[in-house]
């Protein structure tokens, strides 16, 4: 099997981390690497405060990798998912399918997760393959879970809850990629292009 690792942290050799994922083929030879680029630092409603930078350094390269057997996959990491810049820059290299694995806490899990996992899908008209840990790690960090699998129409295919760990399995379908595409042409409709300046 193909096995997407991440995200984890790989020293940085300046006493920080990336926050990594990657993916490896069924031979365990490392196909791709990515290093998160957008980093996780808010103050949420919910009294708790998260400082990534404090310990991770931001990546700053866009990665895809063609497998015949899979297609073109795009890797992010959790956070990412807000940034919908870099999906459009993974699907203009070719991006089929989408990969987001993510720690999302369970406030913000609650009100986005799935609406942020739609919302890529649908406007990349991309396969989204999200997996998610679930459950406490520490007093007041709680995961949100709900590892999914989102079609390029937004159709959630499988979720594997949010309440225990769990799998998410469903189909990935060239063919109703390529269907998607050809219904909601609006990759082929862009006409804005930024080039901003300060």
């Amino acid at each position: 099997v193909f096995i997407l690792g991440g995200g984890y942290p790989v020293p940085d050799g300046q006493g920080k981390v990336y926050n990594t994922a990657a993916l490896y083929s069924p031979d365990g030879k490392e196909l791709a690497r990515y290093r998160k680029i957008h980093l996780f630092d808010v103050n949420l409603p919910d009294g708790n405060t998260y400082r990534e930078s404090n310990t991770v350094v931001s990546g700053d390269e866009v990665v895809t990798c063609e497998q015949e057997q899979l297609g073109n996959l795009g890797l992010s990491v959790c956070y990412d998912v807000r940034f919908p810049e870099l999906y459009r820059s993974l699907v203009d290299r070719g991006a089929q399918i989408l990969l987001i694995p993510a720690a999302f806490t369970a406030y913000t899990g609650r009100d986005h997760w799935q609406v942020l996992l739609q919302c890529r899908a649908i406007e990349n008209t991309c396969y989204v393959i999200a997996p998610a840990q679930v459950g406490t790690h520490y007093e007041r960090r709680q995961c949100h879970g709900h590892a999914m699998i989102v079609d390029p129409w937004g159709t959630i295919l499988a979720d594997a809850g949010g309440e225990k760990p769990g799998v998410a399995i469903a189909e990935i379908n060239p063919e109703r990629f390529q269907l998607v595409r050809r219904q909601m042409p609006s990759l082929q409709h862009r006409r804005l292009a930024c080039t901003v300046t300060r």
